[in-house]
């Protein structure tokens, strides 16, 4: 069943200026601060009213199609564009076969990872021009998302099986991969090398957003229909 739902989205804030002592600059770097955080706020109580919109019927067992029981909540972290989010879900059992579900993970629809899609999508355009590291300072300085280069390629070696789906052969390495990947030893310059020039590939093949909208339906698929079975009571 389809659901509409309007949600306001407010961020206001009030920020000190010191005419004799703030400048431009000053004003600038402390309201894009404030921003950041005013529309991670809003994006806390936007995901809280649409999961209270997701309980307003019964949930259903997916097996059995019985109303499910409440068992409380759990916590999530959740790595937006906008920061990072602790989320305490609320999540069901089925009494018959023990399968749980949490409604508000099949609406958001990332199975396995704590960053969003969008994230992760920033993240892996940026690695197609920049080494890791660097990669991970651009988007701490410029995005505000924590994200080390350690874990954007972990990113991309997850990621790289679709890409190559998505793309075809592998095309062959050039000689700037050669020299980014020269200290990281055989396997890191075959593996390594070989994702980033299929990242590349894929950044100007012209099918970047339709990919990254493609994988995100992939994603939220998997969500709804991988429910899980529930630990057996001690």
């Amino acid at each position: 069943m389809q659901m509409s739902l309007s949600i306001p989205v407010e961020v206001s804030f009030t920020l000190p200026v010191t005419l004799q002592g703030s400048t431009l600059h000053d004003l600038q770097r402390d309201m894009r601060r404030e921003v950041r955080q005013g529309l991670l706020a809003a994006l806390r109580a936007a995901i809280q009213q649409v999961e209270k919109a997701l309980l307003s019927a019964p949930v259903e067992c997916p097996r059995c199609r019985r109303a499910m029981r409440s068992r409380g909540r759990t916590g999530r972290r959740l790595v937006t564009v906008f920061g990072s989010l602790d989320l305490q879900r609320a999540r069901y059992s089925c009494a018959t076969c023990r399968t749980v579900r949490r409604p508000l993970d099949e609406w958001i629809g990332i199975v396995g990872t704590e960053y969003t899609t969008a994230v992760r999508e920033q993240a892996l355009y940026l690695t197609a021009d920049l080494p890791y590291e660097r990669a991970a300072d651009v988007l701490r300085h410029v995005g505000g998302i924590g994200i080390s280069g350690r874990q954007i390629q972990r990113l991309l070696e997850e990621e790289s099986a679709h890409i190559e789906e998505a793309l075809g052969a592998p095309r062959e390495q050039g000689p700037g991969l050669r020299r980014r990947f020269r200290r990281s030893g055989k396997d890191g310059a075959t593996a390594g090398a070989e994702r980033v020039q299929q990242l590349r590939q894929l950044k100007t093949s012209g099918r970047w957003d339709e990919y990254w909208a493609r994988r995100f339906r992939q994603e939220r698929q998997a969500a709804e229909t991988t429910p899980r079975r529930a630990r057996p009571a001690r």
